[in-house]
């Protein structure tokens, strides 16, 4: 039975590390053309505007698990609200479409194979985690736009219950 390894470095926790660096590893040894790099650097790039909005937001850096599959970031106790919550999803895609964004600008004075892989990348990633499918940042955002318009229609509920009378 194979049991699972993990790896601590301050706030990053590696799981299978000796899995996750020899696959890396071989990925990296094929990619002639420089492609998965490119994804990679877009992933990375998503990641840390979630990051850099939490630690806007809670004052501290999260813990981050790397694994086969990604990154991910565990939020433990912290108590965020839905409006928190939304910000957290929204930023990572919002970072990959700013970078799309700026890089189409750039590419229109100038094309590069790689500028045009960056673009490509970053939208993709954006587009991708907009997706409404647990566990990306689509769906988390559509959970927490329903607790807040939840919240908001319970506090105008209430408002509508209270009788006055104007003598």
């Amino acid at each position: 039975m194979h049991r699972r390894t993990s790896l601590r470095m301050g706030p990053l926790r590696f799981r299978d590390p000796v899995l996750l660096c020899g696959v890396l590893y071989g990925l990296l040894l094929f990619d002639a053309s420089g492609f998965l790099r490119t994804g990679l650097l877009a992933a990375f790039l998503h990641e840390w505007g979630h990051i850099l909005v939490y630690c806007a937001q809670q004052r501290r850096f999260p813990v981050i698990e790397v694994t086969l599959t990604g990154f991910c970031m565990r939020l433990g106790r912290a108590e965020l609200s839905p409006a928190q919550r939304f910000r957290l999803a929204a930023a990572g895609p919002a970072v990959n479409i700013a970078l799309a964004g700026v890089w189409a600008v750039l590419l229109s004075r100038q094309a590069t194979v790689r500028g045009s892989a960056f673009w490509a990348a970053n939208l993709l990633t954006g587009a991708f985690n907009l997706l409404p499918v647990p566990p990306l940042d689509g769906a988390q955002m559509l959970a927490s736009a329903a607790q807040l318009r939840a919240q908001k229609k319970s506090a105008r509920n209430d408002c509508k219950n209270l009788h006055f009378r104007v003598k």
